[in-house]
């Protein structure tokens, strides 16, 4: 089973619809909320990481592009466990939807009921640590601290930095961020929620026979 990391990055979307301001104004949406809505905004950046091997970082202005990319990539791979962080609520509908917003075929279904977790394709890490939400989630960066975990170096670059850095031209910024939080993400599934999957669930129930193209 290849076990592989992802990551989102995502900015807003020009909203030119004079009714569509007036709603997202009504509502009072800012745009750092437009970013996690899939309506909203788009990918400009995925990160994924098989374990040990290099991590591949994609980026394309086009979205379309940029999602035909990442799923044909992800169609070659035989029974992925996509490990994610915040993955339910967050990076894997929102690549859903914008996949079909763009009309991207999507090659095999990703687990997203969040009950099923540990026995489908799609383990999140945070809500592992929060015991499906009994407890806080936790950041990323402060379960490593708190588990001792480096990542070679510091990447000050918050999800609050991203709009900035991208209307400034600076997607290296964003691309090295993507890549810092994916590979960190790997190194805490390795050492604290891999051995629990493998011992408690040997026989994972991969969902990957239904077909979205």
């Amino acid at each position: 089973m290849a076990y592989i990391s992802l990551d989102i990055e995502t900015v807003p979307l020009v909203i030119e619809d004079d009714a569509v301001k007036a709603y997202l104004m009504d509502k009072k949406i800012s745009k750092y909320q437009r970013s996690f809505h899939p309506l909203f905004s788009r990918i400009i950046v995925i990160c994924v990481k098989e374990l040990e091997s290099t991590t591949e970082v994609y980026h394309n202005d086009d979205e379309k592009l940029l999602l035909e990319q990442f799923w044909r990539r992800f169609g070659e791979l035989k029974s992925p466990k996509i490990i994610t962080f915040n993955g339910y609520n967050f990076d894997i509908p929102f690549l859903i939807t914008r996949s079909i917003i763009n009309d991207v075929s999507i090659p095999f279904q990703i687990n997203t009921n969040k009950w099923q977790m540990e026995k489908s394709n799609h383990f999140d890490v945070m809500r592992f640590f929060s015991s499906h939400e009994t407890f806080l989630n936790i950041s990323l960066r402060t379960i490593s601290k708190i588990l001792e975990i480096k990542n070679g170096g510091q990447n000050g670059t918050a999800g609050s930095d991203i709009e900035r850095l991208y209307k400034a031209g600076n997607i290296d910024a964003i691309k090295e961020k993507c890549k810092y939080d994916v590979e960190l993400l790997e190194k805490v599934f390795e050492k604290s929620c891999r051995r629990y999957l493998e011992k408690w669930f040997p026989a994972l129930q991969v969902f990957n026979q239904y077909n979205y193209s």
